[in-house]
């Protein structure tokens, strides 16, 4: 979360699990890794719990080229199941919040994704259609980039923090909430 925003990286099996039902509900947007099957598990699961808790609006979701056919897909093969569960159950969020719209730049190599003026997500893909991210905010960047992937952070700015595999400021996966310092560790220590 920054700025007020969430913004979700990544939808492996089980995802669901790690989040609150206020995260749910004010999910901003899911920033896909890979169309892989590991990294698309839990996808429609994202997309259920968020309904359910009240997320009001489609929920937005970029990745590589192919995501708008395979977001179709997943709207298309729930569309019959969500309207019984909505005349049936009622989700907090409306019948329109459970759809999966595709954020704009899927088709580019780098690309702002995400911007709310303060926190702004650039994607950048490789040869492999792996997604990447810089994830800035009031001048902080954050890569988080998937195994396999290091253009994120071959190419970034330098970065407060680095979220990939081996060799990295932190490692897949993470099991614990990650705050990140707006201040450099070497400025914190010399304030008041």
């Amino acid at each position: 979360m920054a700025g007020g925003k969430r913004v979700l990286f990544g939808t492996p099996a089980g995802v669901v699990q790690g989040l609150t039902e206020t995260d749910l509900q004010n999910l901003d947007a899911v920033m896909l890794f890979s169309l892989r099957g590991e990294d698309l598990e839990g996808l429609d699961d994202i997309r259920n719990a968020s309904w359910r808790a009240g997320h009001e609006t489609p929920l937005r979701v970029s990745g590589p080229v192919g995501t708008t056919a395979v977001l179709s897909a997943i709207n298309k093969a729930y569309e019959t199941s969500d309207a019984f569960t909505f005349v049936e159950q009622s989700p907090a969020g409306g019948f329109n919040a459970a759809v999966l719209q595709p954020l704009p730049g899927e088709k580019d190599t780098k690309t702002r994704v995400f911007n709310t003026g303060d926190l702004v997500v650039t994607h950048l893909v490789n040869d492999k259609e792996q997604v990447g991210y810089w994830v800035d905010y009031n001048g902080v960047r954050v890569v988080i980039e998937p195994c396999g992937m290091t253009q994120a952070s071959h190419f970034s700015d330098p970065a407060r923090l680095t979220l990939s595999c081996e060799g990295a400021d932190l490692s897949w996966p993470l099991t614990d909430t990650v705050f990140v310092p707006l201040v450099a560790p070497d400025k914190a220590s010399e304030s008041p």
